[in-house]
């Protein structure tokens, strides 16, 4: 597919490399790429140094041949506008990101007057993320697919834990209807066979029902008691949104905000929270907002290394759940390493939209990609396919079929029915299939065989 991407701030940069990696011919606009000469030159794009709200360089660009036009600029009114002079000169579709709440009804009515495929909101898309891993405190992070039927969620194995040692085969016989996906150990991820041991600080990704995933956490004491009370340092648009989530799940939700009439527009918004103006770099201040007896620390400041440093000192007063934002990508790899429970990427999230928006449109009904969700450092892709009669492997039981290295079915669901499959359970025309790739390698359902 042929798409134009505007702007080439973390998210564009982001972008272009997925883009590029799922075979799609990217072009570039931006006004200056001074910063960005690694994502020119490591990657086979096409850019122009312009505008993208000049036609005459969207001409340039060749956006009657796009597929595809992303406008991901600093403002949301540029984004836009850019949206609608590509779909004036014959883009086929439109995203844009437009990250102002106040925005967000209006958008929504006007969308197809505007002619747009996707609005892109990172902090919402954020917000929704750290909501529903709260849900299970004790996941590091979670995620659902189809339509929330199934979850995956990740754990970590902690040093006294009844799980190390204990093989995956043992383990799946225990508790009835959950699937081992991938194992991170040492900075390597394995997909695990029957015989895997499970080792002390492995992290672990795990899928099943709920009702399987609560009786594995159960077993395995990893069962935390329910959120209650959090404390959110910052108070961005994502504090703002997540705020809105917590206090309808009846949780008491304290944001400590450093810049004062940043505390008065939150006041305002969200009469139910208690807004602290005070710095969170001074530790008296957390101690005095009872840090000690919250349920859960997140970090949504504007600066990563302030985040990972407030988190870090949450960790060492044993708070049950802290969850660090970070904007930039390669930071999450040293958060995992200085004992923080969950790490969010924004950038992160709103890719996984894209690229499934994206393949989406690149393949037909057959075998067409229903969800996709990219973790583990992008070394990993989990998604979901529905099965048409193009597909190989129909018919067979899965222990015949030649899988690639690196792939795993972890669930068929059939009608109503949610198969966690073994090798003597077969794949039907019309199922829906949730698989792991390791290797990138999956674009539609006939690459996961050999």
């Amino acid at each position: 597919m042929k798409i134009i991407i505007v702007g080439i701030g973390k998210l564009g940069e982001y972008l272009t490399k997925s883009l590029v990696k799922d075979n799609n011919e990217v072009t570039l606009i931006d006004k200056n790429f001074s910063l960005k000469e690694n994502v020119i030159n490591s990657e086979d794009v096409n850019y122009i140094c312009g505008n993208g709200l000049d036609a005459n360089i969207l001409i340039e660009a060749r956006i009657k041949e796009a597929d595809l036009l992303i406008a991901v600029m600093n403002s949301d009114e540029q984004n836009i506008m850019c949206a609608i002079l590509g779909k004036t000169l014959g883009v086929k579709h439109t995203i844009a990101r437009i990250r102002n709440p106040e925005y967000s009804s209006s958008i929504n009515i006007l969308k197809d007057q505007l002619g747009l495929s996707m609005k892109l909101n990172p902090e919402l898309e954020t917000a929704i993320q750290i909501s529903r891993s709260l849900s299970i405190p004790s996941a590091l992070k979670e995620t659902t697919f189809l339509k929330g039927r199934i979850l995956m969620v990740s754990l970590k194995i902690k040093q006294n834990s009844i799980l190390a040692g204990q093989t995956v085969h043992n383990l799946s016989k225990k508790i009835n209807g959950i699937i081992f996906c991938a194992i991170k150990r040492n900075n390597i991820t394995i997909i695990p066979k029957g015989n895997t041991k499970l080792h002390k600080f492995d992290k672990i990704y795990l899928t099943g029902s709920s009702k399987s995933i609560n009786k594995f956490l159960d077993y395995a004491k990893l069962i935390s008691k329910k959120t209650k009370n959090v404390i959110i340092c910052g108070g961005s648009n994502t504090a703002m949104y997540l705020a809105e989530l917590l206090i309808n799940m009846n949780i008491s939700v304290k944001i400590i905000e450093v810049n004062e009439e940043r505390c008065k527009f939150l006041s305002e918004k969200l009469p139910k929270a208690l807004i602290i103006n005070a710095d969170v770099s001074n530790q008296n201040i957390l101690y005095e907002e009872g840090i000690r007896d919250c349920d859960a620390f997140i970090t949504l400041t504007g600066i990563d290394e302030e985040n990972i440093v407030y988190s870090m000192f949450a960790s060492t007063l044993n708070v049950p759940k802290i969850i660090t934002k970070v904007n930039h990508i390669k930071l999450d790899g040293i958060v995992d390493k200085a004992n923080i429970d969950t790490i969010i990427v924004p950038h992160r999230i709103v890719n996984n939209q894209i690229v499934k928006y994206v393949r989406a449109m690149k393949h037909s009904e057959k075998s067409r990609c229903e969800a996709i969700y990219k973790f583990d450092d992008d070394i990993l892709e989990m998604l979901e396919f529905n099965v048409e009669k193009d597909f190989k492997g129909i018919n067979h039981k899965i222990k015949n079929l030649k899988l690639k290295e690196g792939i795993l079915i972890i669930a068929i669901a059939r009608g109503k029915n949610i198969i966690f499959p073994k090798g003597i359970d077969e794949i039907k025309e019309k199922d829906i299939i949730v698989i792991i790739d390791k290797n990138d390698s999956v674009k539609e359902l006939n690459d996961i065989l050999e």
